[in-house]
């Protein structure tokens, strides 16, 4: 899976089977806070993001809450609650942090009855 941030053609790669932090802290975010750093809507420890090994996706804003919220596609993230990604998800780490999500395997349709 791959997360496109807006402008710049900075990315992140997240594989299968890992889940990466989202922030500025390159002590608790060390995958992210290289591209987050200077992001000031950004919360040092903002949200945690899990790629299953099967290819669904996950993001979790952190339980105490970022500063400034987490988006998907325009639905605000309550907290410690879990939500599933989709290919092609705008997801937003306060009002100017902005990516999309790429590459995220289809669910499995269910067999015809």
């Amino acid at each position: 899976m791959r997360l496109v941030f807006r402008g710049g053609g900075r990315h992140l790669d997240v594989p299968r089977g890992s889940e990466i932090r989202l922030g500025r802290s390159s002590s608790w975010a060390p995958e992210a806070s290289e591209l987050l750093v200077d992001e000031d809507t950004v919360s040092a420890q903002h949200a945690t993001l899990v790629h299953a090994s099967d290819g669904a996706a996950w993001l979790t804003e952190v339980p105490w809450g970022a500063t400034n919220g987490t988006r998907v596609n325009d639905r605000v993230l309550v907290p410690g609650s879990r939500v599933r990604l989709r290919d092609g998800d705008r997801v937003e780490l306060g009002p100017g942090v902005e990516f999309i999500v790429r590459g995220i395997a289809e669910e499995p349709r269910e067999a015809a009855s």
